[in-house]
């Protein structure tokens, strides 16, 4: 997708990474609407932006509300016209055992890095189908998305599975002008780590994030190189969009235990495809019309 002059939403844009896919952009002459639960900073990092030659502007959004992403599509529209990018980047992270975590912690990260990232495809990727022309949706997921088990992160491992899972689900429902990327970036320099200062009273309100993981963020890879890679992705058409090497090891380590294991427990047998869900779906499905 060329992006030159192509109008573009980031969500969470306020900061970290998503203030870096801002950035790289406006590099490459695309006007961006930052989105984000802080909308002072919001507005700033717009200013920042505009003052790289586009348009920018800045706009409150908490993505855990629904009706709240529906009033960022509406006045994206409303502001430029038409929109052609959206990046459902928002997300926040939590650190802790999995035996030792609540359920308030659970619902807090599925709320922001599930449903957000849901609430964004639904409002806008109902706007793009409307509107007939090429358009992108680009989904933050994580290293995490792609099978590395990080100690204190299950909840959050989980709901970047889940992101991988409604991206590639989607990418088959859309027409072929919506493409589709997942962002499976690994531990990049940003204050992500600090996301619990916005949780809501009702799962638990504002907490204080352990030092080990500012220690392990403040180690990451810079946040705008982390953005212009996922600009790339999408100029290239990618639907993985991966940024740490290092995180294949773990990718192949996954595919060999699954593989390993079919070879053991199900191995092919002839007659074996008649069962593949997809296939027998669309059957039914073109029976039902």
């Amino acid at each position: 997708m060329q992006i030159r002059d192509k109008v573009a939403v980031v969500t969470g844009g306020a900061s970290g990474i998503g203030r870096a896919i801002g950035v790289a952009l406006a590099e490459k002459g695309a006007h961006v609407i930052v989105a984000d639960v802080e909308p002072g900073r919001a507005e700033t990092v717009a200013k920042e932006i505009a003052a790289l030659g586009v348009q920018s502007v800045g706009l409150a959004c908490d993505v855990a509300k629904e009706e709240s992403v529906e009033a960022l599509a509406e006045a994206a529209w409303k502001r430029f016209g038409a929109v052609d990018l959206l990046f459902n980047n928002a997300g926040v992270s939590g650190g802790t055992w999995l035996l030792e975590s609540s359920a308030k912690d659970l619902r807090w990260l599925f709320e922001v890095n599930v449903f957000g990232v849901w609430y964004g495809c639904k409002a806008f990727g109902r706007r793009f189908k409307d509107q007939g022309t090429e358009a992108w949706i680009v989904n933050t997921g994580s290293e995490h998305s792609l099978g590395l088990p990080h100690i204190q992160a299950g909840f959050y491992t989980a709901t970047k599975h889940a992101v991988l899972g409604l991206s590639d689900v989607l990418r088959s429902e859309l027409p072929p002008y919506i493409g589709v990327s997942i962002l499976c970036p690994g531990v990049v320099n940003t204050d992500f780590w600090n996301a619990s200062r916005n949780r809501p009273a009702e799962h638990g309100g504002p907490a204080e994030a352990a030092k080990e993981i500012r220690a392990i963020m403040e180690r990451g890879k810079d946040a705008l190189e982390i953005g212009r890679q996922a600009v790339a992705g999408v100029e290239r058409g990618d639907f993985y969009i991966v940024t740490h090497p290092h995180a294949r090891t773990y990718v192949e380590k996954r595919s060999a235990e699954t593989l390993a294991a079919f070879a053991a427990q199900a191995p092919y047998r002839e007659g074996e495809e008649r069962y593949d869900v997809t296939t027998i779906a669309l059957e039914v499905i073109a029976g039902m019309k």
